[in-house]
């Protein structure tokens, strides 16, 4: 059996949170995790772009770094990498066969870790064995009882907080913020760009309890954004301890620059530990590199890709849209059964020309049918597809050289539908 077929038989063991077999498996490898100095990326929405900004940052500083990921967008080893560079298979394979001795092991004294624990496992290996300077980890899911939770790390960001995975995390905004809350670490620096109230009243809480400092991205630091293209938007950044003049960032929405924020939050005060400078970190920004989220595939008509898979990463699609100049909308859609499939309508129906819904190949997608019963208290204009590739198809049939064709509703259906755009 190939490495990444094993990996992924792994998905029968299911989710399960906590972190006893996580932190028995490291024991069993040597405790990797203890060479490592680590940037602990949480929250609900904005991780990923959060970690691809300080790779590309970090990177352009000529420091080696490690960023772990998921899920993966086309192909399983986009999830590990070390200077926006995969995993090679042949890496992989090696590193395969020395976790199974220890997932063995576990698996005698408690029972068999998860797909992600050993995942997040294999990550950190890597990220060791390669000696990085700097590993990036995003949370799973939640924080407190995350795979990734089991390291002691330089500083905790922490996005913000929506609601998404209720079943494991909670059903109110305060359940959710004391789940992410749980990677905060004792005296150290903790980044937040939640404007919620519930969430800062938790979050300051908890530092308090363990004598973290936390940072507000929305007290500390202001922007002023000067022009918008397809391809990128230009802004200045007013930090703690610098200004960033005519920052070029290749990701759109006002959401990324509030990333972009963020993630110069923690350069600053790492900065000590790990110098930047002006021109790296402008360099860097330029250069950022994060697939499917407000991706730019084709113009003429302009086809965009976005992940959005909860109400709040909805309402940032939505809004980042308003900016462009369009004559009409085609909205592709199509969303897990175990998302937010209300929230999600509300928020990218209304504006549409045409709502295409389908299904993606992800065995926990929604029915078209119970798609299209939100759909219409929206907007009557619906056309039902049974696959992706047709509603992509026709979807290009109809709309003109000066319409948007948005993608969205997951991470899953951006995949497929990336696929079928390239081939």
């Amino acid at each position: 059996m190939k490495a990444i077929e094993y990996l992924e038989s792994l998905n029968k063991f299911g989710i399960k949170p906590g972190l006893e077999r996580m932190e028995l498996l490291l024991d069993y490898l040597g405790n990797p995790e203890e060479k490592l100095n680590i940037i602990h990326v949480g929250g609900t929405n904005g991780k990923g772009s959060t970690a691809a900004i300080l790779t590309s940052i970090y990177k352009e500083a000529g420091y080696k770094v490690g960023t772990y990921n998921s899920p993966h967008l086309i192909e399983f080893n986009e999830r590990i990498r070390i200077n926006d560079e995969n995993i090679s298979d042949q890496d992989l394979k090696k590193l395969v066969n020395k976790l199974k001795i220890a997932i063995k092991k576990v698996n005698y004294k408690l029972e068999h870790p998860t797909f992600f624990e050993v995942i997040t496992a294999l990550a950190i290996s890597y990220f060791a064995d390669q000696k990085v300077d700097l590993a990036i980890l995003e949370v799973g899911m939640g924080g407190r009882l995350d795979a990734t939770n089991v390291v002691d790390t330089l500083i905790s960001i922490i996005t913000n907080v929506s609601l998404d995975h209720t079943d494991y995390l909670g059903n109110t905004i305060s359940e959710i913020a004391v789940e992410k809350a749980g990677i905060i670490k004792p005296d150290q620096f903790v980044i937040t760009a939640t404007q919620n109230k519930e969430v800062l009243s938790c979050l300051k809480q908890v530092c308090s309890e363990k004598e973290a400092r936390l940072v507000n991205v929305y007290n500390k630091f202001s922007w002023k954004k000067y022009q918008v293209r397809l391809l990128k938007q230009v802004f200045d950044i007013r930090g703690e301890q610098e200004v960033y003049n005519k920052l070029q960032l290749p990701l759109l929405g006002n959401h990324q620059i509030v990333n972009a924020a963020t993630a110069l939050s923690a350069i600053e005060i790492l900065n000590d530990q790990f110098p930047v400078t002006k021109v790296e970190i402008k360099q860097g920004i330029s250069k950022v590199n994060w697939p499917g989220r407000l991706e730019v595939t084709s113009t003429q008509p302009t086809i965009i890709l976005d992940g959005a898979h909860n109400y709040a990463a909805a309402k940032k699609l939505k809004e980042a849209i308003r900016n462009l100049e369009y004559d009409n909308l085609f909205l592709v859609v199509s969303i897990l059964a175990d998302k937010d499939v209300k929230g999600i309508i509300s928020q990218l129906a209304p504006s549409a020309r045409q709502v295409i819904i389908a299904e993606n190949i992800n065995e926990r997608v929604e029915e078209v049918t119970n798609i299209k019963e939100e759909v219409i208290q929206y907007n009557s204009n619906v056309k039902l597809e049974e696959e992706l590739v047709k509603a992509i198809d026709y979807t290009k049939q109809v709309a003109e050289v000066n319409d948007l064709i948005v993608i969205s509703g997951s991470l899953y259906t951006v995949a497929e539908a990336k696929d079928i755009l390239e081939n």
